[in-house]
């Protein structure tokens, strides 16, 4: 008797033991999404201040304590932080990790049969594909996106990925007319007709606009090129002005109008001056920003911080007298190279001087410098400078193309940077690699791409009787 009442005793111990072991595990568990939710909050607000590689590591912090969590609640958290860590990615241009973390959000939100985070996800992974030039892909993914905005009846999201494909896929692979229709049917919804508004917000009508007029002049229909192209001067960004006046430019100089073609051209240089301008002072503003926070958070060192403050702003006022300096000497120099376009007429000058590909390798090739170093190159940068290539050498990446099909966008590139008689250290610059290694990509695109690897020309004579 005594035995079993033990027992019984021994018994209850053990039952109160898994229960306050059970609960400690679920009540570490929830301090956990807490912790998790707190720092998703954080890395948002981080991510608005553009402080992006604190944000990151909030996120990222979040994500491991999130692996402890076994809810409903930890997979819509989860892929809140993915979708947000996955855009900072791509910004950067870490597009692996982005498609990685795109595609671990759309697994959670089919896990919660969330078709508004679906959709997004699905598109989120199309434009990670499309930055890796998987376009087949990616447009799979845009299709997936594409069907539940249907299902669901989202008209804005319809529009956006209308706009998306049209620019992204179709633009890209060379099918104009396609691209022409999709973004056409993103501006006007089912009004192509009469022309009425779909749900496009006010910005990605200009880009809409901006998009059919450059579409229009790869199809060589000028008329509705400069109609859609002067929609587009409407927007109030400078960056997007300067890409419409560079292809205003270059339809007047194919027309043979040089007085309007010289103006569009420093319409162009103006713009691209005030953008720069622009995106100076927002980066100065964002430093300043996060001086100030980090000023806050050390209060009890005043004095030294005080100290860094005036150091920072001395340092501050120095990059911002620079960078005024250097606007004033950029437009003088453009505007030294509108006079001499004005004089000479002579072609190649008028229409590589306007591309910041060739103006960039340009610089690299006569001073080698920190100044001449720093530079950024978007996609529209290379296509204007493959197009004016086209101008000058009687549609060259066309005829490469049709001649050695298997080339990749970024050989087409090379390939005209080789045409315009840019050395190999400038190109390698240009493409962030070693030169050793930019011969190597030399050596596979004449062996595997152009299937040439008994010939005995050098490369760039191959492509000097392209």
């Amino acid at each position: 008797m005594h035995n079993f009442a033990l027992m019984k005793k021994l018994t209850t111990y053990l039952i109160l033991i898994v229960v306050i072991l059970t609960l400690a595990a679920c009540n570490n568990q929830a301090k956990n999404q807490d912790k998790a939710r707190v720092l998703y909050e954080e890395g948002l607000g981080l991510r608005e201040e553009q402080r992006s590689e604190e944000a990151a590591e909030c996120f990222l912090k979040a994500l491991e304590l999130l692996n402890d969590v076994e809810t409903h609640g930890r997979a819509s958290l989860r892929a809140q932080i993915n979708d947000n860590l996955g855009a900072l990615y791509l910004k950067h241009g870490l597009f692996d990790g982005a498609f990685d973390a795109h595609n671990d959000a759309l697994q959670c939100f089919k896990q919660l049969g969330d078709s508004t985070g679906m959709m997004n996800a699905y598109r989120n992974c199309g434009r990670a594909m499309r930055s890796q030039e998987q376009y087949t892909v990616a447009k799979q993914y845009y299709d997936s996106a594409f069907c539940i905005a249907k299902l669901i009846n989202d008209k804005a999201m319809l529009s956006d990925l209308n706009l998306e494909i049209g620019r992204d896929y179709y633009m890209e692979i060379g099918d104009y007319q396609t691209a022409i229709e999709y973004v056409k049917y993103a501006l006007y919804g089912d009004n192509v007709e009469t022309h009425g508004r779909a749900s496009l917000q006010d910005n990605d009508v200009d880009i809409a606009n901006m998009t059919l007029g450059i579409l229009y002049y790869y199809s060589n229909d000028f008329n509705q090129a400069k109609t859609y192209l002067n929609k587009a001067l409407r927007s109030e960004r400078p960056g997007l002005k300067m890409s419409v006046y560079q292809a205003l430019y270059a339809i007047a100089y194919y027309e043979g109008d040089y007085k309007t073609a010289v103006y569009y051209q420093q319409l162009s240089s103006e713009n691209m001056l005030e953008s720069e301008q622009k995106q100076s002072s927002e980066t100065m503003q964002r430093l300043k920003s996060e001086y100030e926070l980090k000023a806050q958070k050390n209060a009890m060192e005043s004095l030294h911080r005080n100290h860094s403050l005036k150091l920072y702003l001395i340092i501050a006022l120095s990059v911002i007298a620079f960078l005024i300096i250097l606007l004033i000497i950029r437009k003088k120099i453009n505007e030294n190279k509108i006079k001499s376009l004005e004089k000479e007429l002579e072609m190649r000058n008028k229409i590589m001087l306007s591309n910041k590909v060739f103006v960039t390798a340009k610089n690299l090739g006569e001073h080698l410098t920190s100044a001449t170093l720093d530079f950024t190159l978007d996609d529209s940068d290379w296509d204007d400078f493959i197009s004016l290539t086209d101008m000058i050498f009687n549609d060259f990446s066309k005829r490469l193309v049709a001649t050695y099909p298997k080339l990749g966008k970024w050989d087409v590139r090379i390939c005209c940077l080789c045409k315009n008689g840019f050395s190999n250290q400038v190109i390698s610059i240009l493409l962030d690699t070693q030169t050793d290694s930019f011969y190597k990509r030399k050596t596979r695109i004449r062996q595997q791409k152009m299937e040439l690897p008994d010939d005995k020309r050098s490369f760039e004579e191959i492509i000097a009787e392209v």
